[in-house]
């Protein structure tokens, strides 16, 4: 995620992933994004293992946990 760089001629991913906010009790939405890339995090994100994901055709920022990844450029992601 971090060696694709949009400003470089549309070097995009695409990225899978689950919603969850437990302060609020909410979540559980799959967001898939076709063309997204990496964007900054709020101050309070950036210490909880998470990831700044825009969304190219929306101009939507997402905090996304890594743990809550499901795919990535079309390949499937899995924790051990």
């Amino acid at each position: 995620m971090k060696t694709k760089d949009y400003r470089d001629g549309g070097k995009t991913f695409s990225i899978k992933f689950m919603t969850c906010n437990r302060e609020k009790k909410t979540g559980g939405d799959i967001i898939e994004l076709k063309t997204a890339h990496q964007c900054g995090l709020p101050p309070n994100c950036k210490g909880h293992e998470m990831r700044g994901v825009k969304d190219m055709e929306t101009g939507k920022p997402y905090a996304v946990h890594n743990r809550l990844m499901l795919e990535y450029d079309g390949q499937e992601i899995f924790w051990i």
